[in-house]
This record gives structure tokens, C-alpha cells and sequence, in this order.
């Protein structure tokens, strides 16, 4: 009986011991949940007010505000170094003592509608060209057209022009105009001139030097 009570005693602490350390993991996850508790409430304080809102909607308008003036400043270059190029291209092509430049002005609206106009020089064919509404507009508004741009040499040459459209009562209307001129050193300009006469209840087309 002795050795039975002996062994119960031996085997008592064994099993409390079992018990403690089954504890341990227990705690472990208890600490583990307290954490990310904590972790959740930190995260949850973090949050916009609307004073943070507003300077973030206002820091993203200058951003764009700057992008905008960034973009519009190489618009504006761009738009500059095609000029600049295309000076340029006109002085390689077309230098200055043997370029020829003719422009077309329009002071009509009544007895004639320019539709188009046919360029010779020297009797060759330079330039045919067919006006639209909008060009109408602002060629009676004031503006010149640059009908042709080429080279010349210096001498004696025609230079003849067809206009082509419609004339009083909106029937057809063709009529040409020539001139003779001599072409010395340095540019020439030409400019071919419609207009409405009220004299003559008819269009007047003229060819002139600049």
C-alpha cells in the first residue's frame, strides 16, 4: 500500500506541471490580440479632417495651376521655334534676291463671290487655288492672302491672274488680269487686288507692284 501511495505522490507534480505549461501558448495569443487591438484603435485616430482635406485639394490645384502655366509656356515656344523655322526655311528656299511673294486682297461682297484663282508667270502655271467661306470672311475682313512664294531671276517677266466666281446676278464670272514687270536684285511683291466698283455696278480686278 505504501508503494502505491508513493507512486500517486510521484506522479502528481508531473501532471501539474503539464498543466502549467499548457498555460503558456494561451497567454502568448492573448498578447498577440492586445497588440493588433491596439494596432486597430492607432489606425482608426488616423483619419482626414477637413482642415487636412482642404490643403490637399488645395496643394493638387496649385500642382495642376503650375502644370497648366508649364504647358501653356511650351505651347507658346513651340509656336515660336515653328516660325523661327519656317523664316529660316523660306531664306534657304526662296533667298532674298530672287524671291517672288504675291498676295491676293478682297474688297468685295455685292457684284462678286471669289471662288478661285489661277497664277501664271512667264505663261507657266504657278499656283491654282479654290477659296473657302472662312477665307472669304477674313479676306473681307481685311486680310491678305500670300497666294505664291518663289524664285525669279532678275529681268523682264509677266505675270498673269484668272479669277474665277460669281458675278452680278450670280452668274458665272472669269476675268484676268496681267502685268508686266522687271525684276531687279532684292525680293518682289505683287499683289492681286477684287473689289466691288459702285460706279460700275461690277467687280474690278487689278494687278500692281508693291
Amino acid at each position: 500500500m505504501w508503494l502505491v501511495l508513493l507512486a500517486l505522490m510521484v506522479s502528481l507534480p508531473a501532471t501539474g506541471a503539464t498543466a502549467v505549461e499548457g498555460d503558456e501558448p494561451a497567454s502568448e495569443a492573448v498578447d498577440g490580440a492586445a497588440k493588433r487591438s491596439a494596432a486597430a484603435a492607432t489606425i482608426d485616430q488616423i483619419i482626414e479632417t477637413p482642415l487636412s482635406v482642404r490643403k490637399s485639394r488645395e496643394q493638387a490645384q496649385r500642382a495642376v495651376n503650375e502644370l497648366s502655366r508649364d504647358i501653356q509656356d511650351l505651347k507658346q515656344s513651340v509656336v515660336v521655334l515653328n516660325k523661327d523655322l519656317r523664316v529660316l526655311e523660306e531664306d534657304l528656299l526662296f533667298p532674298a534676291n530672287t524671291r517672288l511673294s504675291v498676295f491676293l486682297s478682297l474688297n468685295v461682297g455685292e457684284f462678286f463671290r471669289l471662288e478661285g484663282v489661277e497664277l501664271k508667270v512667264d505663261g507657266e502655271t504657278v499656283t491654282s487655288y479654290l477659296y473657302s467661306d472662312r477665307e472669304r470672311e477674313a479676306l473681307a475682313k481685311g486680310g491678305m492672302h500670300r497666294l505664291h512664294l518663289g524664285n525669279l531671276s532678275a529681268g523682264e517677266h509677266t505675270l498673269s491672274a484668272f479669277f474665277i466666281g460669281a458675278g452680278p446676278n450670280g452668274r458665272e464670272y472669269k476675268r484676268g488680269s496681267t502685268l508686266r514687270f522687271t525684276k531687279g536684285q532684292g525680293p518682289k511683291y505683287v499683289e492681286l487686288s477684287v473689289a466691288d466698283s459702285e460706279a460700275r455696278q461690277q467687280p474690278e480686278f487689278a494687278v500692281r507692284e508693291w
